[in-house]
């Protein structure tokens, strides 16, 4: 049942309908990560060697129920404190590694108890989205997916788990059970968290195991709108925008790029862009005028296939994706959040263009649909890539943060910091 008639020209996402909503506020993790892009992607095109991670996670607010959630964690500031089969892991494939802060402090600076957190919500137990959970009260209920509850009971009590015993101990845990509910929306299994239609979790595979996406009724058609309107917390279903974009709904065509799109100032030659499409050898851009040819409408990259894929399963998190992208990131009144989408935190003439929690506490992104966030982000990915000069050539990616950082401290390697903190083990031992 659709929740409101729609224009012909617009894509509407078919949802039950409800009157209750609930309040979203953007948390800056603060971590940066850059990992090789193959990682997660192919093909890595030139200018795009690296993914520079920043994570963004979500406060969620059921006003009428007066109960909070918090959406993924991040990775911990101290990530050196990771279990040692983590740690080592991390420090082996990433390039860079910076958190200034845990989402514990950043909800603490904007003036929100930890004791009012009823709610984590883990997208799936990878050890940027699991952030430190010991930070928050006993009585905060952990949720998580299917699989997760396998890796119980965690390092030290078992050697060998890459997640942590205090990670699970001294607090409620839930697994999310799709099995028990008949309920899908956009084609996925979905389970309304709070029995009243405000926000559901859906089961999005492939990725890792138990991964959950968010669905957030911001806006419900009695307010006024005379439409319902939503934000999906997208997890790792992808880890870059350009693998949903560009679609067959919304080409990279001049009818549509850039739009109202920001950080695209200085892609004046449309052709010159496409013929860098990962898919397609670049006599593939002869026009775009012709609306028949795919590399208009193929999106940029797709999910890793590589031995060292990020992906347990990318032929199901590739199908997985596909529905995604038709189902919500398609939908006119769906504002698509991914965990690792660095336009999130997008500054424009050095002024954030989405408020975070961070830096404006009481500012939520309710209104997205009627400020245009959605338009103005859908095409920004695209300045992610690396600059073509005038001869053709194109700048390597660069990671945003240089180093390994530790307590405010640069380090060359990430071996040294660990190995300080294993040395620092065995005098405890």
């Amino acid at each position: 049942m659709p929740t409101s008639a729609k224009p012909d020209s617009q894509r509407w996402l078919h949802a039950p309908p409800s009157v209750n909503t609930v309040r979203v506020r953007i948390i800056d993790s603060t971590g940066n990560l850059a990992i090789p892009a193959t990682v997660f992607l192919e093909p890595a095109g030139k200018g795009h060697e690296l993914l520079n991670g920043t994570t963004s996670c979500f406060l969620i607010e059921n006003e009428r129920l007066g109960k909070r959630a918090v959406f993924d964690l991040g990775l911990r500031k101290d990530w050196w404190n990771l279990a040692p089969k983590l740690r080592e892991s991390l420090g082996q494939m990433a390039v860079s590694i910076k958190v200034d802060t845990d989402v514990a402090e950043v909800l603490q600076n904007a003036g929100v108890s930890l004791d009012q957190i009823n709610d984590i919500i883990w997208s799936h137990a990878h050890l940027d989205h699991t952030g430190d959970t010991s930070r928050f009260p006993s009585g905060t209920t952990l949720n998580y997916g299917k699989g997760i509850a396998a890796l119980k009971p965690g390092y030290p009590d078992q050697l060998d788990s890459q997640l942590l015993t205090s990670d699970f101990a001294g607090r409620p845990n839930r697994e999310i059970d799709f099995g028990k509910s008949t309920l899908k929306i956009g084609g996925f299994p979905a389970v309304d968290f709070y029995d009243d239609g405000s926000f559901y979790l859906l089961d999005t595979p492939g990725h890792a195991a138990g991964h959950l996406c968010g669905l957030a009724r911001v806006t419900a058609s009695h307010e006024g709108q005379g439409r319902d309107t939503f934000v999906l917390f997208g997890g790792d279903v992808c880890h870059f925008s350009g693998m949903l974009r560009p679609s067959q709904t919304r080409p990279l065509s001049k009818a549509n790029f850039p739009g109202a799109s920001l950080r695209v100032a200085d892609i004046v030659d449309l052709n010159a862009l496409l013929k860098r499409h990962s898919h397609f050898p670049p006599s593939s851009a002869t026009s775009t005028a012709d609306s028949s040819n795919p590399v208009l409408d193929t999106p940029w990259c797709s999910v890793s296939t590589a031995e060292y894929s990020a992906y347990e399963d990318p032929v199901t998190a590739q199908a997985t994706l596909n529905q995604f992208r038709e189902a919500f990131d398609e939908a006119d009144n769906v504002f698509v959040a991914l965990a690792h989408d660095n336009n999130l935190l997008l500054k424009d003439g050095g002024k954030s263009v989405l408020p975070t929690l961070n830096d404006s506490p009481q500012q939520d992104i309710n209104g997205w649909y009627e400020k245009g966030w959605k338009d103005k982000l859908h095409w920004s990915w695209l300045g992610e890539l690396g600059k073509e000069d005038k001869y053709g050539n194109i700048k390597p990616m660069e990671p945003h943060v240089v180093g390994y950082w530790k307590n405010g401290k640069k380090y060359d390697s990430a071996a040294e910091i660990l190995h300080q903190v294993e040395q620092q083990e065995t005098s405890a031992a």
